[in-house]
């Protein structure tokens, strides 16, 4: 889950953190290769918070070239971030 904390850093210039969404998974193949299953979004501008909202936030994210969407309060809990895949930690 992502906090508005980590919305907030995220939008900030020159940060490199990517956000994976959904659920990552991790298959191996019947000849004992290994596939990843990791849907990968970026920030594309600032986050945006309002004072008379303080738990609100929005952040636009980009997968691919034509893919864009918010990251906000209602969707956050989809997301976590590269850095906290549970992929990651398992090896």
């Amino acid at each position: 889950m992502i906090t508005k904390e980590q919305a907030m850093k995220l939008g900030e210039p020159f940060q490199s953190e990517t956000l994976h969404y959904g659920e990552c998974k991790k298959v191996i193949g019947p000849k004992g290769g290994t596939k990843y299953y990791i849907e990968q979004w970026r920030p594309n501008g600032q986050c945006k918070t309002w004072k008379t909202r303080p738990e609100e936030f929005q952040l636009p994210i980009k997968h691919g070239f034509y893919d864009y969407s918010y990251l906000t309060h209602r969707n956050a809990a989809e997301f976590h971030l590269a850095s906290e895949c549970p992929l990651r930690n398992e090896d």
